[in-house]
């Protein structure tokens, strides 16, 4: 498994019905949540085969963990975001890059949830020369958040 460079070694906090949760996605590809208001943890089922190739991120959306998840499978992007069911104990698909949108995109895209819309970014460069890297990498912008 491969995680994104800038959250490698992080995790992501929710805050839902006044309990504070911490998640971190393991090597093996299982999230574990620590209830800092209870005191306890849990251990989330993996989401995809341990031996499999993909990236993988964490983010928080309106107190719920997502998970997102780059897979790359006869050079054709997948490109997905999974929410877990408390209540049926599984993984869901909320989100999928369309076939045809991973084979036209060949750089950094966006997913908006309010209009449902994968939108292609502008390239990436340093000093001129465009930078190379796959990864999932998520973030819900907020006004509170710091850098």
């Amino acid at each position: 498994m491969q995680r994104s460079p800038s959250k490698q070694y992080s995790s992501v906090l929710t805050l839902k019905d006044g309990e504070e949760i911490v998640y971190f996605l393991i090597s093996s590809g299982i999230v574990i949540a620590c209830n800092l208001t209870q005191k306890c943890f849990s251990e989330y089922p993996r989401l995809l085969p341990l031996f499999s190739e993909y990236s993988v991120d964490m983010v928080e959306c309106k107190g719920e963990i997502l998970v997102v998840v780059l897979s790359d499978f006869f050079e054709s992007a997948s490109l997905r975001v999974w929410w877990y069911d408390l209540k049926t104990k599984t993984w869901n698909q909320i989100a999928a890059m369309p076939p045809a949108i991973s084979a036209e995109l060949c750089s950094y895209v966006l997913y908006d949830f309010a209009s449902n819309q994968w939108v292609e970014l502008p390239e990436c460069s340093m000093n001129g020369e465009a930078l190379e890297f796959t990864s999932a990498f998520s973030f819900e912008p907020r006004i509170e958040a710091s850098v």
